[in-house]
């Protein structure tokens, strides 16, 4: 078991040495990461409510939270949803990543509709 991330470890994934202006916008991702698998996954944990402890996730929930605060970062370098690519061209980033994904699913609650 694990909790959810802290921003060293989102800057590790990313490949980052700190940075005090690069940290607050990592942090930002982070923060948007954590309220999304919060949703995700029916936790109810609240960063800023120091009564709510971390509260124990699957170590595939940690990953992919991870990986989603990384990929939130990545992504205000491409505004419009693409990316200059060099000798490729321009490249259509997809809207979701389906690793991310598939670790949520494998831990998520399921819905019947």
């Amino acid at each position: 078991m694990a909790t959810w991330p802290k921003l060293p470890e989102v800057r590790s994934w990313l490949r980052l040495a700190p940075d005090p202006v690069e940290d607050l916008v990592i942090d930002s991702a982070r923060m948007a990461a954590i309220a999304w698998g919060n949703r995700r996954t029916n936790h109810k944990y609240d960063p800023d409510d120091p009564d709510n402890p971390d509260p124990d996730i699957p170590d595939d929930i940690h990953l992919a939270c991870v990986m989603h605060a990384g990929r939130l970062y990545r992504r205000r370098d491409s505004v419009d949803g693409s990316l200059g690519g060099g000798e490729w061209g321009i490249v259509r980033v997809g809207r979701v990543d389906p690793d991310i994904l598939a670790l949520y699913d494998g831990a998520a609650p399921m819905i019947f509709g």
